[in-house]
């Protein structure tokens, strides 16, 4: 096993039960933690992430275990880097880089050899992490064990109290869908380490960038429509995903709350759709869900850009011919990842109001910047 990060929480290992109810998850989450300060000598503690059963702390956690989603990105805004991790491959590390925030890959033992394949049980007992932030049923989905297996690896480590932050509700998608928007989750996962201070610290951070971009929003009815593409954007291919805006969408998180409308509002797709269905909505703005995070901003206009251009259909479309084709954060949007996309969308889409943006996303001067990155960094090493 791999040593973790030295800038890990200096706690105990986690002692735990299950158990309880919502009441009491909620009685006892407060009264151990009123005065809002992180300790690692806390009573014990109850928190309830859906959708799990209640879970007792008796101890703070030290380490976790995670997918390369959202939640990695939730571990690191609370300063804590994970100990055991799968494949690294699309992980947001792009924006570490920019702030300068240490990730040690050295320090985390690896639980698969990619995001959806090559588990094995023996690298969740060799990581032995103290809870593990992944939802059941993407663990039963990518490795086809049952309840018992995953019990199993509950008994020799910690629990899995994981929960899906991604997809919105609709008709066409039911299951799987978020129960949580991302800082009602954001908050539960700061309980679960007991940072709630640091929360607040997030909160208002994330409050004060919201302030500066609700009060640069035109008119509801002036606003543009978007088609929020995801699964990677193949102009050629003719093939295109819509994701729907919603406040419990976090891949799409970006354009619901720069108030743009959806183009396909109260007719999400049920798959893929075509050329044909894109035209007949012929949205103002044509978003790459996750191409923020994924791709450069040359892959960007290498592969989404200029295919669109090039394509017979896709030079039909308003949002190509207009140079209206944007990217976003997505898949992996946590807290940091979070900030970095609402400020691109803001610039792709209000360059008037919010400046211009520059492609890359390392390269917006410092003096129009819509958040100070040394505000985050500060957050992040709890210097608040």
């Amino acid at each position: 096993m791999l040593a973790t990060s030295a800038g890990l929480l200096a706690a105990g290992l986690a002692g735990c039960s299950s158990g309880g109810n919502d009441a009491e998850a909620s009685t006892n989450a407060t009264s151990s933690t009123s005065d809002g300060t992180s300790t690692a000598d806390t009573e014990s503690y109850t928190v309830h992430i859906e959708p799990n059963d209640p879970y007792t702390f008796e101890e703070v956690p030290e380490s976790y275990g995670v997918v390369s989603g959202p939640l990695l990105d939730v571990g690191m805004s609370l300063g804590i880097q994970p100990s055991a991790t799968t494949g690294l491959e699309r992980a947001p590390l792009k924006f570490y880089d920019l702030l300068d925030l240490e990730f040690d890959e050295s320090g985390i033992t690896k639980l698969a050899s990619g995001a959806e394949s090559g588990y094995d049980k023996e690298n969740f007992y060799a990581a032995d992490a103290d809870v593990w932030l992944i939802p059941e049923n993407t663990l039963a989905r990518f490795t086809g064990w049952d309840d018992s297996d995953i019990h199993e690896i509950e008994s020799q480590t910690g629990p899995f109290l994981g929960t899906t932050l991604r997809f919105a509700p609709t008709a066409a998608v039911s299951n799987g869908t978020n129960p949580y928007t991302l800082y009602e989750a954001f908050e539960k996962y700061a309980t679960v380490f007991q940072r709630q201070k640091q929360f607040h610290a997030w909160q208002s951070l994330h409050d004060d960038l919201m302030a500066t971009i609700e009060d640069g929003l035109p008119p509801e009815d002036e606003r543009p429509t978007v088609a929020a593409i995801w699964r990677g954007v193949s102009p050629d291919s003719g093939q295109f995903r819509i994701a729907p805006l919603h406040r419990l969408g976090n891949n799409t998180k970006s354009y619901y709350r720069l108030g743009m409308r959806d183009a396909f509002e109260g007719h999400y797709p049920g798959g893929p759709i075509g050329y044909e269905e894109l035209l007949d909505a012929d949205p103002d703005y044509i978003g790459a869900v996750g191409g923020l995070t994924s791709l450069t901003h040359e892959e960007f206009v290498d592969t989404v850009v200029d295919p669109f251009e090039n394509n017979e259909n896709g030079q039909d479309l308003s949002a190509v011919q207009n140079g209206n084709v944007i990217r976003s954060g997505g898949q992996y949007m946590g807290p940091i990842v979070d900030l970095f996309s609402t400020e691109a969308v803001a610039k792709q889409v209000y360059p008037d109001t919010f400046g211009e943006w520059p492609g890359p996303v390392g390269e917006v001067p410092e003096d129009e910047r819509l958040f100070d990155r040394q505000r985050l960094l500060d957050v992040i090493h709890q210097n608040v």
